[in-house]
């Protein structure tokens, strides 16, 4: 007998456990509601498992220890996106020599600045977490070094030569040809089947949430955005990216999608994007 209908692999399960801004956080509920049991594992189960798994793991880099779970399972989700490294899919990135006349940004390869990355290491045992408290007293800007903002240029030239020596960073051409206020985001988010396309106007020129001033349904999902998708070998995700001469220039994608609860109760529209992810999780786990 299956010891759960689902298992959710995550990168740590003090990490998961301690957030509350993980959209999965949301879905599980409403999974157990229909009598489904679920199972959150932060290694590879010993003994019986799942007929379906969800592969978790908030890393850009899936470690090789799960690697193994698209194979091991009858189904699963996520189960062969193993990375979402930059390189794979920027069609922006600017090389040391190479001109452009716009402005750029500069951002890291790892998603999310790295920081999921730092949690992993700093979490892994007693030790690493006193060496990791220990450093942030140490050195103020710890953090900060090991997880760099992104920065924009207005042009090029200005690119300190740093950057490009590190191999933590790249340099993207600036989605549109001037930093002009306000930017439109598009967003993709989707479980499977249900999807939700969101256009997002930001005063910003990196896009902070803190600085959205609306947020509605959009229109049809680029052609050129899907293809990032099936690339990366996403069923669960999100996908944030411009539209620039009708075309969908992707600039981020994500694997372990983020919902803050409060902005969550202000839009309808994303709580029923809620509902139908839930149906489709469930469908899913049932085969």
């Amino acid at each position: 007998m299956a010891a759960a209908d689902l298992d959710v692999y995550v990168e740590s399960l003090s990490n998961f456990g301690s957030s509350r801004e993980y959209s999965i956080q949301s879905l599980l509920p409403h999974v157990e509601e229909a009598g489904l049991k679920v199972r959150v594992l932060d290694r590879p189960a010993g003994g019986s498992r799942a007929p379906a798994a969800l592969l978790h793991v908030d890393l850009t880099e899936v470690p090789q220890e799960y690697s193994q779970i698209g194979i091991l399972y009858q189904r699963t989700i996520n189960g062969r996106a193993l990375s979402i490294h930059r390189h794979l899919y920027s069609t922006l990135r600017l090389n040391y020599g190479d001109s452009h006349p716009g402005p750029v940004v500069v951002k890291t390869v790892l998603n999310s600045r790295g920081r999921p990355e730092l949690r992993w290491r700093q979490y892994r045992n007693g030790w690493t977490r006193a060496a990791h408290a220990l450093r942030k007293i140490a050195t103020p800007d710890y953090k900060e070094r090991l997880c760099p903002r992104y920065r924009v240029y207005g042009t090029i030239a200005e690119v300190p030569a740093e950057v490009w020596r590190d191999e933590r960073l790249m340099v993207e051409k600036f989605a549109f040809d001037s930093l002009d206020l306000p930017i439109v985001k598009h967003r993709y988010m989707f479980l499977l089947g249900a999807e939700l396309n969101m256009r997002q106007v930001y005063e910003d020129v990196l896009c902070a949430g803190a600085k959205i001033v609306s947020n509605e349904v959009g229109g049809a999902v680029p052609d050129e955005v899907r293809a990032v998708r099936e690339k990366l070998h996403l069923d669960y995700g999100a996908i944030d990216y411009f539209i620039v001469d009708g075309k969908g220039i992707v600039v981020d994608a994500n694997k372990t999608v983020g919902s803050n609860p409060s902005w969550l109760k202000r839009n309808l529209f994303r709580q029923e994007f809620d509902r139908r992810m839930a149906e489709a999780l469930i469908g899913f786990i049932r085969g």
